[in-house]
C-alpha cells in the first residue's frame, strides 16, 4: 500500500501555467482567474477550468487511468435524488420517492502507484491553495481517508449517475477521457435553497425538462471543475461506445481529518478498511 502521506513533487509539465498560473497565485493572471471563478461559483454553483492540463500531460494520464481502471470496483444501485431512501409519507410521483440507476467503478487512492501523475497532482499544494481561494475559505485540507481522498472514476458501456443532490459542499474533479456516446454532466444549476427545496421544479427537471432548465457542464479532457452539488441538480447521462469516460476525483475539506464510513467504503470500494 502506498502511503497517502507521501508529498511527492509535481512535474510542471502536467498543468498549463501560461493559462493558469499556480507558481503567482497573486499575480493578476491568477487574481482574474480566482476571481472569474468566485463569481461564477455565487451565480453558477461551480467553476470549470478548461485546459488546466496540457495535452500532452492528458495523454499520459489517460494512460494512466487505463493502468489502474482494472482495479476498479464496480457497483449498482438505485437511489433517490437526495441520497436517502424513498420517503413514503410524500405521493409516488414525488421527488423524494422517484429512485434513480447509478452505476461506475471506483479505483481507490491506495491502488495509486508511489509514481502516479495523478496522485502527485494532488499532493501539489499549489492546486490545493487555488481550490481554498475559489471556494474563499481560510484553510482547506486533503482528506485523511487512504481509499478516499483520490479516485478514479471509471465509466463503461451502459453506465450512468442518476439524478442527485450532492451531500457535500463541493467536488473537484478532472476531466481526463471522454467516452464515445454520452457520458455529459447534466446539471439544474442552483434549482434549489437552503430555505425552499422547489419540489415543483425538481419534478419538471425529472420528468423531462420541458423549460430548459438543464445546462450540459463542458467537461472536455484536461478540464478542472469545482462543483458545488447540494443546491444543484445533477446527472451524468447514461455511456455508450468502447471507449471508457475517466475523471479522477480529488478530496478536499475545510475541516481537518475527513473520511469515509466503513458502510460508504463497503459500497465504494467493496472493502471497509482503511
Amino acid at each position: 500500500m502506498n502511503d497517502p502521506g507521501a508529498v511527492l513533487p509535481i512535474p510542471e509539465s502536467l498543468v498549463d501555467l501560461d493559462r493558469y498560473p499556480l507558481g503567482h497565485l497573486d499575480g493578476a493572471r491568477s487574481m482574474t482567474v480566482v476571481g472569474e471563478g468566485r463569481r461564477s461559483l455565487a451565480e453558477r454553483g461551480y467553476v470549470a477550468l478548461p485546459g488546466f492540463l496540457r495535452p500532452d500531460a492528458v495523454t499520459a494520464l489517460v494512460g494512466e487511468a487505463e493502468a489502474l481502471a482494472p482495479m476498479a470496483h464496480r457497483s449498482r444501485v438505485e437511489g433517490t435524488a437526495y441520497l436517502t431512501e424513498p420517503d413514503g409519507s410524500f405521493p409516488t410521483d414525488h421527488p423524494r420517492q422517484r429512485l434513480w440507476p447509478t452505476s461506475l467503478g471506483a479505483v481507490a487512492y491506495d491502488r495509486f502507484p508511489s509514481d502516479s501523475g495523478l496522485r502527485a497532482l494532488y499532493r501539489w499544494d499549489p492546486l490545493r491553495e487555488l481550490i481554498r481561494r475559489l471556494l474563499d475559505e481560510p484553510v482547506l485540507h486533503r482528506y485523511a481517508d487512504p481509499l478516499g481522498a483520490l479516485n478514479l472514476a471509471v465509466m463503461v458501456d451502459g453506465d450512468e449517475l442518476g439524478w442527485h443532490f450532492d451531500q457535500t459542499d463541493f467536488v473537484v474533479s478532472i476531466a481526463l477521457q471522454s467516452s464515445e456516446v454520452g457520458g455529459h454532466f447534466e446539471c439544474a444549476e442552483l434549482i434549489r435553497t437552503a430555505g425552499d427545496e422547489r419540489y415543483d421544479q425538481v419534478a419538471a427537471v425529472m420528468d423531462g425538462d420541458t423549460a430548459g432548465r438543464v445546462r450540459v457542464v463542458a467537461m472536455e479532457p484536461g478540464t478542472l471543475l469545482l462543483f458545488a452539488g447540494r443546491r444543484s441538480l445533477h446527472r451524468v447521462s447514461r455511456v455508450g461506445g468502447d471507449r471508457p469516460r475517466h475523471v479522477a476525483l480529488l478530496g478536499f475539506d475545510t475541516r481537518a481529518g475527513t473520511r469515509s464510513s466503513a458502510g460508504v467504503r463497503r459500497g465504494r470500494y467493496g472493502r471497509g478498511d482503511g
